[in-house]
């Protein structure tokens, strides 16, 4: 069932004009990526994930999420087949750790008809979201005032003036009296998934959250401190790459006219050259869809294979970094490779 939903949703993506882009794993290691696929439409990029069930959200994942979303300012795509009790409902956000997630059927309605949801439903109950400056101006055109309009749907002046106000929004049942009240469907305020706003503080704290270093991380890690880089690893393998490195006047999330950074970096001590060059190729198309520079980071005792010379991939030693000062060095490094 889940292939047959990722297969109709890359699908409709392609019909609606996104450009998709797969990442490869090997047969040995399980994709664990956050993503199913990321798609790109102009200069948006998003990032695509089916949930069976999104009252059993796994809690890496859902921070990968939000990660990327902050670091990369793109948005999730995130259908959801069904909750703890029942399938999902469309024309309905649903929203769980802050994130949203629609049906197949409800993201086909917003692409090809234009038809977005005004439910969002929340643990607890749905509220509709609601244009408070139309309902109040159709309210008074009809010459009815917060008093009675209260009294008739059973809520206090209070809430009346927090709808329209939009301080406040009301449950699916107050907003049907509402409805029935000012007869104009247009009151109901369309919620937009594109331009979804994710909170999420992002420090270098958050590496702390993802296991020990190994001894070969920890000399980076080290080198990185020694020159002034700031470092983020990600080590549960949600993403194409072990670490993000900015400067450290730099803010993740806040795109520069010097977009440098972040620079992502794999980082590799295995020999196997095939499981090397997929983690590569995926590090790559990664950093070229979001116009990102990539940096992969071997041991010393790595042999660097011939195709990989030949490649337009930077792949850096360990040594080459261990003499470095300070950060015009490291980026000049970066640049002779």
């Amino acid at each position: 069932m889940i292939e047959n939903i990722k297969k109709r949703l890359d699908s409709l993506l392609k019909e609606a004009q996104f450009e998709t882009f797969f990442f490869e794993s090997s047969a040995s290691v399980k994709n664990k990526y956050c993503f199913d696929s990321l798609v790109k439409k102009g200069n948006s990029v998003f990032l695509v994930k089916v949930f069976p069930n999104i009252d059993n959200l796994n809690e890496n994942i859902i921070k990968a999420i939000k990660k990327l979303s902050l670091i990369l300012q793109s948005k999730p795509i995130l259908v959801g087949i069904k909750n703890r009790y029942q399938n999902l409902e469309d024309n309905t956000i649903y929203l769980r750790e802050g994130l949203p997630f629609i049906t197949l059927n409800t993201l086909e309605n917003i692409l090809q008809d234009n038809i977005y949801p005004y439910i969002l439903a929340r643990r607890g109950g749905g509220v509709i979201f609601l244009d408070g400056y139309l309902m109040k101006t159709l309210r008074e055109q009809k010459n009815i005032s917060r008093k009675e309009i209260s009294e008739e749907i059973g809520v206090t002046k209070r809430t009346i003036c927090s709808y329209e106000n939009e301080n406040m929004r009301p449950s699916q049942i107050i907003a049907k009296k509402i409805l029935k009240i000012l007869e104009n469907k247009s009151i109901f305020r369309k919620i937009n998934l594109f331009n979804w706003h994710i909170k999420f503080q992002l420090d270098e704290k958050t590496h702390d959250e993802t296991g020990e270093l190994t001894e070969f991380e920890s000399e980076l890690q080290d080198i990185f401190n020694h020159i002034g880089i700031s470092t983020i690893w990600y080590k549960k393998g949600q993403v194409p790459f072990e670490i993000s490195l900015s400067s450290k006047n730099y803010t993740l999330g806040l795109e520069e006219e010097d977009n440098f950074y972040p620079l992502f970096s794999g980082v590799s001590e295995n020999e196997n050259d095939r499981i090397t060059k997929l983690n590569i190729n995926n590090l790559m198309k990664f950093a070229n869809l979001f116009h990102k520079n990539a940096l992969f980071i071997v041991n010393n005792d790595f042999k660097i294979p011939d195709t990989f010379k030949k490649s337009q991939n930077p792949i850096v030693k360990v040594k080459n970094l261990e003499n470095l000062d300070n950060e015009e060095e490291f980026v000049e490094i970066f640049k002779e490779n």
